[in-house]
């Protein structure tokens, strides 16, 4: 039994284009793609195996990441092919309706507060920043401005030794204060430079995860000022990135529900 695996939402007028389905079936998705129009609302749509996604061979497929993996990655493919014309809404990966009358009847639903999004989303777009801890350099860091370097250098070898190894576990104790310290003063100055500031949760050794919603033309001002902050923590041992631009995921509720 087929169901309606749907990428995301756009509106009607601009998602058209003439080599738009030819575009969208070159993303690597295993099925072909298409858009659904529902009065000024599309959808990008797939029509997929529903077991694919549901039930005990889906459990089975969902756990293995060398299945996994290459789909979620067409999946975004697909939704950023999609963005290239249109502020888009995005569903996750996996979300499915039963039927075209169940999508339509959604579309329907959604389509005031679809339609404010896509007013509001115009132009705009979602970049990720990441500060990332160079974990050595940043205790080795912290050690010499909690010790001189004098008080290990002036001993014998072995002492030297065991005496450094202590202020290095002091200076990782201390890792953490500074880190809040330094995630509070980078989040202050995204949302100097963002019109909305998403936080996520960090991964090691990522210690600062954000989302950021720029205005149009704003993404170079971004880009250039990660830059200029970057090169003052380098040697503090913390790297900032960004990268992007991504589907508007953080600033709109994209949990599509499977009808």
């Amino acid at each position: 039994m087929d169901a309606w695996y749907v990428f995301c939402f756009a509106p009607a007028k601009k998602i058209a284009g003439p080599d738009l389905n030819d575009r969208l079936n070159d993303c690597g998705w295993e099925d072909p793609v298409g858009i659904e129009i529902t009065g000024d609302v599309a959808a990008v749509t797939s029509m997929v195996p529903r077991e694919r996604f549901e039930g005990p061979e889906a459990e089975q497929n969902l756990a293995d990441l060398h299945w996994l993996l290459p789909r979620v990655e067409a999946h975004d493919r697909v939704i950023a092919t999609a963005m290239a014309g249109a502020p888009v809404f995005p569903l996750r990966f996996g979300t499915l309706f039963s039927s075209g009358q169940a999508l339509a009847i959604e579309m329907a639903r959604r389509r005031r507060s679809l339609l404010d999004f896509f007013s509001a989303m115009a132009g705009r777009e979602e970049w990720a920043v990441k500060a990332v801890l160079v974990k050595d350099q940043a205790i080795e860091v912290r050690r010499l401005a909690l010790f001189p370097e004098e008080a290990v250098e002036s001993g014998p070898i072995g002492r030297n030794y065991l005496l450094r190894q202590r202020q290095k576990a002091q200076a990782e104790q201390a890792l953490g204060p500074w880190l809040a310290q330094l995630v509070t003063e980078l989040e202050r100055e995204l949302r100097g430079l963002c019109e909305s500031v998403s936080v996520r949760t960090p991964t090691d050794p990522v210690f600062g995860n954000w989302a950021c919603l720029v205005g149009p033309g704003e993404a170079e001002r971004l880009h250039r000022e990660i830059v200029r902050l970057s090169a003052s923590y380098t040697d503090l041992g913390v790297e900032l990135h960004c990268s992007g631009p991504w589907p508007l995921y953080s600033f709109c509720n994209a949990a599509g529900p499977i009808r």
